[in-house]
């Protein structure tokens, strides 16, 4: 040890412990007011995920992630204690949109519902051996809710469809 103040300014330090509380509220307000205020679309996007949760519903995650390739079919795959789910996605047939064809596995008919932060909302169906096709998914925020009859439903973790494509 050289004896030097320990990064951070132990002085400072010593000075905020002697702060009493208004002093000290005084001293966050300022660090508070410094800083920028979010972007607009920050609370936006905020409420509109909180309208997306399905709060009694559980989370599949993530356990391969095919997006990460920029060319040809990219292979997904979510997990829940009950159903995995493996989604490909290939490019649709219109500029920024993907078309999506999964199983559901164990093999189940099911009601899938397209989550998107924007735009109309999508359902589809699986069939009895878990089959399904979404047509045309714009690129963007993608999330997946699956309801089997007399289960809990399970939605997927969100991921970004397009992001990795250059042409999007």
């Amino acid at each position: 040890m050289t004896g030097h103040s320990p990064p951070g300014g132990g002085d400072a330090r010593a000075r905020r412990r002697r702060l009493d509380d208004d002093q000290l509220l005084a001293a966050v307000r300022a660090v508070l007011g410094e800083a920028e205020p979010p972007p607009p679309e920050s609370a936006e996007l905020a409420k509109d995920s909180f309208a997306l949760r399905m709060s009694d519903a559980e989370l599949a995650t993530l356990v391969e992630d095919g997006l990460a390739l920029t060319r040809g079919p990219t292979l997904t795959v979510f997990q829940s204690s009950e159903v995995s789910i493996e989604i490909e996605l290939t490019p649709g047939r219109h500029a920024r949109s993907w078309r999506v064809v999964g199983q559901l596995t164990p093999a189940t008919p099911a009601s899938i519902r397209v989550r998107r932060t924007a735009g109309a909302p999508a359902a589809v169906t699986a069939d009895k051996l878990g089959r399904f096709r979404i047509a045309e998914v714009p690129s963007g925020p993608l999330s997946l809710s699956i309801e089997v009859a007399g289960k809990r439903p399970v939605v997927t973790d969100w991921i970004a469809v397009g992001a990795h494509d250059p042409s999007c």
